[in-house]
Formats: C-alpha cells, sequence, structure tokens
C-alpha cells in the first residue's frame, strides 16, 4: 500500500476559509480537491502507510456503521504518534478524499443546506478540524472514528473493542463520555463504559430516564476530578464509584 498524503497547511486554511463558497461542492458524490487546487500543489508526502486497506463502510439506512468503521480505521492506523493522531492536515485529507463516500453518505451537508450558516459550521465541524481542542477531533468524521477505537480499545479483553461498540451505542453516551474533560482518563473512560457494560440491561435500553441518568453519572465524574485525580484512579475503583453514585442517584430518585 501507498503513504497517504497530508494537505498543506495553508491549502487546509484556504480550504476552510472558503466553506461557504464550496457548499455545492460538497453535494457532489466524487472528490475535488484536485480542481480545488487549480493545479498548486496541495498534498505533502509523508511515510504514513495503513497497515490494512482503509476499507470504511457506507451506512446503510439507519445503520450507521460505527462501532465496525471505527474498528477499521484503528485497525488502518493502530500506530499514529500524538502528534500525528491531532493533525488537522491528516483528518481533513480523509474526509475529502479517501473517506468521501463515506462522508457523504453519514454526514450529508443537504440535512443543513437551506440555511447557508448552519450548513458551513456543520461542514466546518465534521470535515475539518477547526480549532485545537478534543472536542473538534471528536465531531471530525474520520478523527472521530480513530479516537472513538482509540480511548477503548482494551487489548486485556477476549474482545478488545468490546468497550467500543458502548462507547459508540449511542450518540449520547459518545459525547458524554468523550467531550468531558474525563475522556482525557483512560482509566475513566474504560471504567464508566464497564459500568455502563455491567448495568447494560438498566442503562443501554434507551429512553429519557436513562439518557438523563447516563449524563449524570458523567457529571458527577467529572466533577469527582476536581478534588479526585482521576488518573490514578483503576478502572475498578472508577466502576466502584459509578455504582455507589447510581445507588445515590436511585435513593434520591426512587
Amino acid at each position: 500500500m501507498k503513504p497517504i498524503p497530508v494537505l498543506r497547511e495553508a491549502f487546509t486554511n484556504k480550504l476552510l476559509g472558503t466553506i461557504p463558497d464550496n457548499l455545492s461542492r460538497y453535494k457532489q458524490e466524487k472528490p475535488w480537491l484536485q480542481e480545488f487546487g487549480g493545479g498548486s500543489p496541495w498534498e505533502l508526502p509523508t511515510n504514513l502507510v495503513p497497515a490494512q486497506p482503509l476499507d470504511i463502510l457506507d451506512p446503510e439506512g439507519d445503520d450507521l456503521k460505527d462501532i465496525a468503521n471505527a474498528i477499521r480505521m484503528y485497525s488502518a492506523f493502530p500506530t499514529l504518534t500524538p502528534l500525528q493522531a491531532r493533525d488537522p492536515r491528516l483528518w481533513t485529507r480523509l474526509t475529502h478524499v479517501e473517506l468521501w463516500s463515506y462522508m457523504r453518505r453519514r454526514w450529508p451537508v443537504e440535512r443543513h443546506v437551506a440555511d447557508k450558516g448552519r450548513a458551513t459550521r456543520f461542514v466546518e465541524a465534521r470535515y475539518f478540524v477547526a480549532r485545537n481542542e478534543s472536542r473538534s477531533l471528536l465531531r471530525n468524521g474520520a478523527a472521530r472514528l480513530w479516537w472513538s477505537a482509540k480511548v477503548s480499545y482494551d487489548s486485556s479483553r477476549q474482545n478488545p473493542y468490546e468497550l467500543t461498540g458502548i462507547l459508540l451505542s449511542s450518540l449520547d453516551i459518545t459525547q458524554q463520555i468523550l467531550e468531558r474533560s474525563l475522556g482525557r482518563a483512560p482509566s475513566v473512560v474504560h471504567g464508566f463504559l464497564e459500568f455502563l457494560r455491567i448495568q447494560g440491561d438498566k442503562l443501554l435500553s434507551g429512553g429519557d430516564k436513562n439518557r438523563e441518568r447516563i449524563r449524570r453519572l458523567a457529571k458527577f465524574l467529572n466533577l469527582s476530578g476536581g478534588v479526585t485525580v482521576l488518573d490514578c484512579l483503576s478502572e475498578s475503583e472508577v466502576v466502584a464509584m459509578l455504582h455507589q453514585e447510581d445507588a445515590n442517584i436511585s435513593a434520591l430518585t426512587g
């Protein structure tokens, strides 16, 4: 397999700055960066060779393929360095070239195109990493797949992606865990997901009541970070904390 280039920084910034003018391009079925570049250099070579083909599945109706695609993305790039994994030039390249078919079906701009401002913000969030913050990485259509698998992968389990399935089982769970500061503590992420696995019959069945309970538990852990060094806690200690807090919530709500 050939190395995957990244976009040049100046080209990435130009692409980001011209989203409103390019909204119609985001409805095209084929990648268009070569055309947009106008013959000027827009790629930088790298030594980033996928460990396996980057074979990302297109969604099929309500089956978004998020779990399968997170596994495929992480399996393709299992050894990204922290610098590579945060590089906007890489993720912007993938969303606009290699993963274009997937992006068109998973994150179609048509759903927002009636409002140009909203459509612009949508493209910025899903096709770019526009800000230097973890939340931007977790909203980019390609980076979110890799990072979801990265933070939930557990080689000690028979299925190392068992927790990845729980993390991506609903958008609300993904946001509650990864878009809070607790998402930066691996033992906390694993502990929270293991607690949800244990309490699956109780908490993963959907419904507003369960979603609110998960949000309260995530907020509890996030606030606990102010008085406890969460990174120092083991996965089992996090699970025990959540069991206790869940019991407290039950006692208060009945």
